[in-house]
């Protein structure tokens, strides 16, 4: 059927009562199986939206976690530096 078929009546159905019931039920299982098949999609996209949201959390995790190396290791070198300095004053002065 075309899609003309589902919205405007035809010339039998304005002449049988029987027929527009025939052809509401038929109009009626076409919408039906076109809101299955959109919800089934929209399933589908909402499972696809959750994996890159859960994709993007990990991506930002790895991001801080990766800075608080970066951060602990500039620490660390610092600290590292800072106490050979205070050792080399240490030894001099004395």
């Amino acid at each position: 059927m075309s899609n003309t078929s589902f919205t405007t009546p035809t010339d039998i159905e304005k002449e049988s009562l029987e027929a527009h019931v025939e052809l509401c039920a038929q109009r009626y299982d076409a919408m039906k199986d076109n809101m299955e098949r959109m919800e089934t999609r929209l399933t589908n996209v909402e499972t696809i939206v959750t994996q890159i949201k859960n994709m993007l959390a990990e991506k930002e995790n790895q991001a801080y976690k990766k800075l608080l190396q970066f951060g602990i290791g500039i620490i660390g070198s610092l600290l590292t530096a800072l106490l050979g300095l205070l050792i080399y004053v240490a030894k001099t002065h004395t």
